[in-house]
């Protein structure tokens, strides 16, 4: 070992900030060396010296949340550090971010495999025949994140935290070519928040409880005094975990493979569930009425006609599979959207579901929200990029959907500010101004007081803080008359 060998020290205990630099200048040379010698760039490739100096002080006291056991198991950690004391932040974000995916999919698969891919299969048709483990590198990095949040693996906040992570990963680590930079700053956060809110995640009692709940229906059977106290406690957790449970069990009692007595505690259970879910949902379940007719699959059909007949909802019973086609389209462009490279990917969805619109143009109610959400979500973007954050090709489709807009479709689009998923890319200038632009619009389809004075509201409340406009008492008040 060289004398000069000796001197690199990267441990920041005792010593000063200088010789950390100094050693992370000796490790520089040789690879600027070695590329020079090859003919290959060397400029713009390694971040700079006193970015990665802010990053290895930090480190240590960060990992410090992880446990022995845990680190030994987190080879990617491991990548990440190397990373940073190279300089190569872009391929530490990377590594990262393979951990954190690894740790949900480890959370997932502790948790309920089985009910997560339920839930998987309402977001998107392409999962609905997803099963194992390994199966699991089929989500995208945002629908696991979404997904985990609506089973209550992690909540709003933190989901927010770990999609931004996504984003920079997206669009600022080796993942995708790009040419955008990092500090030693941001790559310490991002090492926080998925440390905190992934990697050493844990779920919380209410989820828990959830996760009881269906082990008990599909294992024992449960006494007739015990449903009204199943019913009352699951009435406290929150409505979407309400919807999705529903759609879990009602998925359950329509497989062929169950148990009779499986069976009968659906059916006995169902009617304090049905009674606890939003009416968007109980139409996407009468949707799959005709849908089951028109392929053939008598069993399900015929399940779906006797829970409807159980919870007295015949009324939300569609006999045609039209919503049902319908609902998959839609469900197959939110996907798209919130993959990489939305801008060229969305056409082919739009011009599809455009197919599948009723020759009156008027929307099911089956498929009203989901139609409203995916639209708009679409027709304002993502706010990134250089197209306005949207597919230019598609917006033909959009502002034609748009168009079809009716009184019942304006209510919902006024409504679904307080969706965490809507008003997802809000906080970015080119969304807000085209979400402000579009509820301006709306105005000249109606002239009830109320819609409009609520559409007057969202189109000019404060910019950039869109998203958090149903926090705010006047939007709040407005909602009540719509």
């Amino acid at each position: 070992m060289t004398e000069d060998n000796k001197e690199i020290i990267l441990i920041p205990v005792g010593i000063k900030s200088s010789q950390i630099e100094n050693s992370i200048a000796a490790l520089n040379q040789p690879y600027i060396d070695f590329l020079n010698h090859v003919g290959l760039p060397t400029e713009n490739i390694f971040s700079p010296i006193e970015e990665r100096r802010k990053a290895i002080y930090a480190i240590e006291s960060t990992l410090e949340i992880l446990t022995l056991q845990e680190k030994k198991k987190s080879e990617y950690l491991s990548k990440f550090v190397i990373s940073i004391i190279q300089g190569l932040f872009d391929g530490a974000l990377a590594f990262l971010w393979d951990e954190t995916i690894k740790a949900l999919h480890r959370l997932v698969i502790g948790y309920d495999l089985q009910y997560f891919y339920e839930v998987a299969g309402t977001i998107s048709s392409k999962y609905k025949d997803l099963h194992s483990e390994e199966e699991l590198e089929a989500i995208s990095a945002h629908d696991l994140l979404e997904i985990s949040k609506r089973m209550g693996l992690i909540n709003d906040i933190n989901f927010k935290r770990l999609e931004t992570v996504n984003y920079f990963r997206n669009h600022a680590s080796s993942a995708h070519p790009n040419n955008n930079d990092l500090t030693g700053s941001e790559m310490i956060v991002f090492l926080e928040h998925c440390l905190k809110y992934a990697i050493t995640a844990k779920p919380d009692y209410s989820v828990v409880s959830i996760k009881q709940l269906r082990d008990n229906i599909r294992k024992n059977v449960i006494r007739d005094e015990d449903f009204i106290v199943i019913g009352n406690d699951f009435s406290k957790q929150p409505q979407v975990r309400k919807d999705d449970f529903l759609l879990s069990i009602f998925g359950i009692y329509c497989d062929s493979k169950q148990e009779q007595y499986v069976r009968v505690n659906i059916e006995k259970l169902i009617p304090y569930l049905w009674d606890n879910a939003t009416d968007d949902t109980k139409y996407r379940i009468g949707s799959k009425f005709g849908l089951y007719r028109k392929n053939g699959d008598n069993f399900k059909r015929d399940s779906t006609q006797r829970i409807l007949e159980l919870v007295d909802g015949l009324r939300y019973k569609d006999e045609d599979s039209l919503a049902a086609e319908l609902i998959e389209k839609l469900q197959n462009l939110r996907t798209v959207h919130f993959e990489f490279n939305n801008f060229y990917n969305e056409y082919p969805h739009a011009k599809s579901i455009a197919k599948s619109i009723p020759t009156n143009g008027i929307i099911p109610p089956s498929v009203r929200k989901i139609f409203v959400k995916n639209i708009c979500i679409c027709y304002c973007g993502n706010g990134k990029g250089y197209k306005e954050g949207i597919d230019e090709k598609a917006l033909p489709y959009y502002e034609s959907f748009i168009a079809l807009f009716k009184i019942e479709e304006i209510k919902e689009y006024i409504k679904l500010f307080n969706d965490s998923e809507f008003l997802y890319d809000l906080d970015t200038p080119k969304a807000d101004k085209r979400m402000r632009q579009l509820a301006n619009s709306l105005r000249d389809k109606t002239t009830n007081v109320h819609i409009n004075k609520g559409l007057y509201i969202i189109s000019t409340f404060p910019k950039l803080v869109l998203h958090k406009i149903h926090l705010d008492s006047t939007y709040q008040e407005a909602i009540k008359y719509i």
